[in-house]
Order: structure tokens, then C-alpha cells, then sequence
């Protein structure tokens, strides 16, 4: 954490410090498929744009920005700037954990273009009402509906531990039905923008960091932002694109999140591309589902995603049994990953965790997630093993290294 804290105030001289969906100032060409080139291995984060490649901060402020904006036109699509103003309304509360904390509904709304959106979130947090190092995890579930099994269990711990754990629910800001337009949502303030389901959702930990905010419950610079499976996608973007969030803690996200594209594991069912035509067109945008078939052609692979994290925090829990989000490739461009953190003398804020069992976010996982936060943001030594590998003798993928050392 120390190594974090030093590096970034130097890493943001070179990084916008706008947050998600500002507009940049460079124009890139980013070619159609069938005039990509083939990619052997997986692609090299540290090659820009022109040809050469990283050898200091500033170049990687530019490449950082040459990535998002590479992200954005494949797989995110345009996304507009969080409004600088949301209602906030305190719907009702009640005291839970036998008087530990405080559960709290709350509404937050939005208006634009003559019309507006309201999204519904929880907030677990201790008794006294101050602001509180913050967990932000994307739902799908309503106000009056229990809490399932281990979220709710994530909650009290959370809480017991000094943490405010928030809820949202991400379907209030972007539908999850199949076939479902784009009438309703946050897409009518918004219809100049191709945004998708997996961009809103992650913009969405923003609003909601925003509200607290405006309430006085958070510490902003103590944020994690979660979510499962599709929500770990949602998840991933809110820690590409805001740097406001501490800890990006995507939870076995596959396919479109920490999963390879294309490096799975022999005699297991690869979830590729072509798995959600038909099915999940709504996460993504259009110029991702060109790469069907093709992914050999794709110039990034989801290394890139979660090097545009780096030097904050990052953390993975996946399930070795959970064939369906890619464990092997999820542990390939982790490891991709960990290069460009350990160029920046921050490899202590990049983990992994493995767990027997299938695709869940679990008592374990939500364990080992407190557990990194706790080492993150108070120095606290964890029981949890981190970086417990489940593939310790697969072969790499790529035979580029990292620039030679920054010099702090």
C-alpha cells in the first residue's frame, strides 16, 4: 500500500483525471476485424499506438488512454459523463446486527433531455452515521426482497468490520431481459450515446459513489467496487474508468470480463464470443460481436482491461470447478497483468484467490475480499492466501516483457 500510495500522485500527472465517459482529445483509428492482423500470443499492452512501445509514465499515460479508447469503440461503446446532479432520497431504515448497524433504502435520480431515471440502492453500514471506507457491489435485486444467503452475510461482516456495504440494483439504470429495447433505462437521457447494459451498470457504481457522497457515508478514497459473473463485468468498467475506486474487485466475470478470449482449457466448454450471440447482445456493443469466430484478430485480450487499473488495488476471486468463466485463462492474463503491475513496483496490489467449487461469489470470496481490503487500507495482515494458483505450470501465452524499471 505504501508503494500505491507513492506511485500514484506521479501515474496522474500523465492520466485524465476526468471521470467516466469524459471525452478525450485524441482521434485513433481503430480498423474493422478484417483488417486486423493476426495475434499469435496475447497482445502486448506496452506497444502504442505508432509502433513503439512504453518506456516511462508519460508513455503510459498516453497508452493508457490509446486502451480505454480501444475498449470503448470494441466492447463498451460511448458513455457520457455522470451528472454533476442526483436526487437523493432516504426511502427508510432500521437497525440490524442487534444494534451493530444501520440498514438504510435509498433512492437516487436523474434527469436529462426532459426526461429521468430512478435507481434503488441499500446501504448496510455501522451505527454512528459518518463516512465509512465503502463496499459498492452491482445487483439485480429489489428493496423488498431478502438478501441472498451470502450477500447478506457479506453485509454484516462488512459492517463488523467497519465498512458501509452498498447495493444497487443495475436493472433500475439498464434492462437485463432479452429483446428488450432501449426505451426505458438510462438510455432516453441519453440517445446520443451507443452505450450498453455492462457500461451503464459499471457508470452505475459512480452514481451510487456519488450519492453517498452527497450523504456523507463514504470515504471516496476508500472505495471497492464488486459484482458476479455479469456483474463482475459491470464491475471491471467501473475500475477502468473511474479512479475514484480503490480496490476493482470483479467476481468470476468471464467472457467480457477477466476471462481469455481466446486460451481455455483443454476438454472444457469455451465460453468464445459466438456463446452470446443471441443471448447478451444487450452487454455489449455492436463492434464486439464482429469478432465471432475471429478472436485471433482481436488487438487486446482482457489483460488490457485490468492494466488500466494499475497501480490501484485489483483483486479476483474465482472457482477452479467454474469451467464456464474460463479459470485457466482468467489466471493467463492475471499473470499478463501482473507485469505491467510489477513495472510499476506495485505488484503487492494485484491478487488472485482460488476456491474449491463452482460459480458463485461466496462466503469465501467475500472473505478473502475483506481480507485484501483490510491489507489495502489499514495494513492489516490477512490468513488468506492470495495468489494461490491453480495453474502453476501452464505455459504463457506471450514473450513480451515489461519496459526496464521506473525510476521513482
Amino acid at each position: 500500500m505504501k508503494m500505491l500510495k507513492k506511485l500514484i500522485p506521479t501515474l496522474f500527472l500523465f492520466l485524465s483525471t476526468s471521470l467516466l465517459g469524459a471525452a478525450r482529445t485524441t482521434n485513433y483509428d481503430f480498423p474493422p476485424v478484417d483488417d486486423l492482423p493476426f495475434q499469435k500470443g496475447m497482445s502486448d499492452p506496452f506497444l502504442m499506438a505508432d509502433g513503439t512501445r512504453v518506456q516511462n509514465l508519460e508513455d503510459w499515460g498516453k497508452q493508457r488512454e490509446y486502451i480505454q479508447a480501444m475498449l470503448a469503440h470494441y466492447l463498451y461503446g460511448k458513455v457520457p459523463p455522470i451528472p454533476k446532479q442526483i436526487e437523493v432520497t432516504l426511502l427508510g431504515s432500521e437497525i440490524v446486527f442487534e444494534g451493530a448497524g444501520v440498514k438504510e433504502n435509498y433512492s437516487l435520480s436523474i434527469s436529462r433531455n426532459g426526461k429521468s431515471v430512478t435507481c434503488l440502492f441499500v446501504v448496510l453500514r455501522p451505527s454512528a452515521k459518518q463516512r465509512y471506507p465503502t463496499i459498492i457491489k452491482n445487483d439485480r435485486v429489489a428493496l423488498d426482497e431478502e438478501l441472498e444467503s451470502d450477500t447478506a452475510f457479506a453485509g454484516e461482516k462488512a459492517v463488523r468490520r467497519g465498512y458501509l456495504f452498498a447495493r444497487f440494483n443495475r436493472t433500475d439504470l439498464a434492462t437485463d431481459t432479452r429483446g428488450e429495447g432501449r426505451d426505458a433505462g438510462v438510455y432516453p437521457l441519453y440517445p446520443n450515446y451507443d452505450w450498453t447494459a455492462l457500461s451503464v451498470w459499471g457508470w452505475g457504481h459512480a452514481l451510487v459513489l456519488n450519492a453517498l457522497n452527497q450523504v456523507g457515508l463514504t470515504q471516496v478514497d476508500r472505495v471497492v467496487a464488486t459484482g458476479h459473473s455479469r456483474g463482475g463485468k459491470a464491475a471491471l468498467y467501473a475500475g477502468i474508468f473511474d479512479e475514484r475506486i480503490a480496490i476493482t474487485a470483479p467476481n468470476s466475470s468471464g467472457t467480457g470480463g477477466t476471462g481469455s478470449y481466446r486460451f481455455f482449457e483443454n476438454g472444457q466448454k469455451p465460453q468464445t464470443i459466438r456463446s452470446h450471440v443471441g443471448k447478451n447482445e444487450r452487454w455489449f456493443h455492436a463492434n464486439y460481436f464482429t469478432f465471432a469466430d475471429k478472436e485471433e484478430f482481436m488487438p487486446f485480450d482482457s489483460h488490457f482491461s485490468r492494466v488500466l487499473v494499475a497501480p490501484r488495488a485489483f483483486i479476483n476471486c474465482h472457482a477452479r470447478e467454474d469451467y464456464h468463466t474460463n479459470p485457466l485463462g482468467t489466471e493467463l492474463t492475471h499473470l499478463a497483468t501482473q507485469t505491467v503491475y510489477e513495472w510499476m513496483s506495485a505488484e503487492e496490489n494485484i491478487a488472485i484467490h482460488w476456491r474449491d467449487g463452482g460459480h458463485a461469489q461466496n462466503k469465501e470470496d467475500w472473505i478473502t475480499l475483506l481480507d485484501f481490503a483490510d491489507l489495502q487500507f489499514f495494513g492489516k495482515p490477512s490468513k488468506t492466501v492470495f495468489n494461490n494458483w491453480a495453474y502453476p505450470d501452464a505455459e504463457l501465452p506471450f514473450d513480451w516483457r515489461a519496459p526496464s524499471a521506473i525510476k521513482n
